[in-house]
């Protein structure tokens, strides 16, 4: 009875991460495709690339160092130093998480900037709530470091709450804009099977996903004395982020074989060099 406190405080926390390490398998696998499949990409998206790759790889470590740390040094002990005094791993762990979801809203806002046509309201709001999303991210980063209490990001009312609130958002305005630029009856694409599964393979790619994971988050948020739940998710909710956007970006490899295929018309994706780049402009679809 005396390990309870502790089973019933980071058992969640333990399956999120168990999570967590099979989705950074995943993204693992999809990096080793992107780097096979697109070599000519312009240089400053594989560099995006490679920073939410380096940047996913250090959660990872950070999440399994402090585990093994928790079991070995806690096992036995449900003192609440074992609970309160944290690592530099775990204050690592939540300034990348909030990070990671940055960069990839960052990068979800430039792909609805392009499928839009540049509208530059929808892409603001999108901008606009991420860059909040990650200001507050980081500022209950820094609560946690300052008062050394990870209790910090389970309060529904602290900036953690507020992040969530806005991530949710951020993801609900990618997500509708991808589906209301690129259904059927907008593009004019006619509805054929081969188009209609693309479009709704990318839709789901872009932003639905984490959506629902974020969705989830913040109903754990508003869930009174469960609290700890939220380490269940938040140990995923960040390579949700990193595996959306690397299948976005290897679906470029599906879509495209699929189009000549079916000889529709394609739908505009990132250009993987300088060639396409200049073709996708002429065809006025940005790069």
């Amino acid at each position: 009875m005396s390990e309870s406190p502790l089973v019933l405080a980071w058992g969640p926390s333990l399956i999120g991460s168990t999570l967590g390490l099979w989705m950074y398998g995943i993204a693992l696998g999809q990096y080793g495709f992107y780097l096979r499949a697109f070599p000519l990409d312009r240089r400053a998206l594989k560099i995006l690339v490679l920073l939410v790759f380096i940047m996913d790889t250090l959660h990872t470590y950070g999440i399994i160092s402090y585990q093994w740390g928790l079991f070995l040094y806690c096992h036995h002990n449900a003192s609440f130093a074992c609970l309160s005094d944290l690592p530099w791993e775990v204050f690592m762990c939540v300034a990348l998480a909030f990070g990671v979801t940055f960069v990839v809203h960052s990068f979800f806002a430039h792909r609805v900037w392009i499928i839009s046509g540049r509208n530059s309201w929808i892409t603001a709001a999108v901008s606009v709530t991420a860059l909040a999303q990650f200001v507050l991210g980081m500022a209950c980063a820094g609560e946690v470091i300052r008062t050394k209490n990870v209790t910090v990001l389970f309060d529904a009312l602290s900036t953690a709450g507020s992040s969530a609130a806005l991530s949710v958002v951020c993801d609900l305005l990618i997500t509708g804009s991808i589906f209301f630029y690129l259904r059927p009856q907008r593009s004019g694409i006619k509805r054929r099977e081969a188009t209609i599964q693309r479009l709704i393979y990318v839709c789901v790619n872009m932003g639905l996903f984490t959506c629902l994971g974020s969705l989830v988050m913040l109903t754990l948020y508003l869930v009174q004395g469960q609290q700890y739940l939220i380490g269940a998710i938040s140990s995923t909710l960040c390579k949700s982020y990193v595996n959306s956007m690397l299948a976005v970006l290897n679906a470029r490899k599906f879509i495209r074989e699929c189009s000549n295929a079916t000889k529709t018309i394609e739908l505009p994706t990132i250009p993987t060099s300088e060639a396409s780049t200049a073709e996708a402009s002429s065809s006025g679809y940005p790069g």
